[in-house]
């Protein structure tokens, strides 16, 4: 969560949380002016930093000027916070009162050239890519009969959809993906409310978090994984690990989520990555939704909390 507030880092800030699900983080940042060093201990509530010279460290409408060494609480959020009805109503309001497409944008059987077999559509995920602005473009799964393979079309005013292709199919068997590959949980550039979701680059390509199935021959066999997968251009896919990054069988699972991990929601916030993902407990089939925190996207660790 460390950020500059101008160039050069003459004026920055960070976040004084402690994650759910952590009892020590550190992470250090470097400047123009020398390392930015903040680490956080449960044990005695505290955060500390290192403020560079020449630097001033904004937080919490303080200023703490360098070069000098600062001992602050630290927040642990609470994870039990309910948000009342009221806050709820007046946050969505802006976003209410949507006007529907009389017909379907993508329809069940949406006869993709080759794929003539797709008789079901789901998860419909809009994006942009950086540099085409006036287009659209939308991911979605299509079932044939023996599992999920994902799809893409593009457009420029969001009803009328063409140019339909494969953009992430089928695994390997044997593998986890080899019965489905479900595209969704993108890295945009930004998460804010009314921002575009453009899909962002790192590490010099697109990012994505996919929900996954190991056998083909029915509708989602149990159990289901999560998978890391990148692109250079945004359109085709290939898986970016070797194994799942979550699954029932990973030594932290819990009864929650021992029957199948669904699909996942990225965010990301600083330096940190979190999935929101939906996970079932068998043989009841309850279906909740817990975290994950990963710095790098490929080893996550999930919220001691959960679900």
């Amino acid at each position: 969560g460390i950020q500059p507030l101008s160039d050069g880092w003459e004026t920055w800030t960070c976040n004084s949380e402690l994650p759910l699900g952590f009892d020590w983080a550190s992470v250090a940042v470097p400047t123009p002016h020398g390392l930015i060093e903040l680490e956080f201990q449960q044990v005695d509530n505290s955060l500390r930093i290192s403020v560079p010279s020449e630097t001033s460290l904004l937080l919490d409408e303080r200023e703490f000027r360098g070069p000098q060494k600062v001992v602050l609480p630290s927040i642990r959020p609470d994870p039990t916070r309910i948000i009342d009805d009221e806050t709820i109503v007046k946050w969505s309001r802006p976003y209410r009162d949507w006007h529907y497409c009389p017909h379907l944008v993508i329809p069940p059987k949406p006869n993709i050239s080759g794929y003539e077999g797709v008789t079901m559509t789901d998860v419909p995920t809009v994006y942009q890519i950086p540099g085409k602005e006036s287009k659209w473009y939308m991911t979605f799964i299509g079932f044939d009969g023996n599992g999920y393979q994902s799809f893409v079309a593009e457009s420029s005013d969001l009803v009328n959809w063409t140019k339909f292709c494969l953009a992430f199919g089928y695994g390997k068997e044997g593998e986890f993906d080899f019965g489905g590959r479900v595209l969704g949980g993108y890295l945009f550039e930004s998460y804010n409310v009314n921002a575009p979701r453009v899909l962002k680059r790192l590490r010099g390509k697109f990012w994505c978090l996919y929900g996954a199935y190991s056998t083909q021959g029915s509708y989602e066999i149990d159990p289901g994984f999560e998978g890391l997968c990148c692109s250079e251009d945004g359109i085709t896919w290939s898986r970016a690990t070797e194994s799942p990054i979550l699954s029932v069988h990973d030594g932290d699972v819990k009864a929650w989520e021992n029957g199948s991990i669904y699909q996942p929601f990225l965010l990301h916030d600083g330096n940190s990555f979190y999935n929101f993902y939906n996970a079932k407990r068998m043989p009841e089939w309850i279906e909740q939704i817990g975290v994950a925190f990963s710095s790098n996207l490929v080893d996550w660790k999930r919220n001691i909390d959960n679900p």
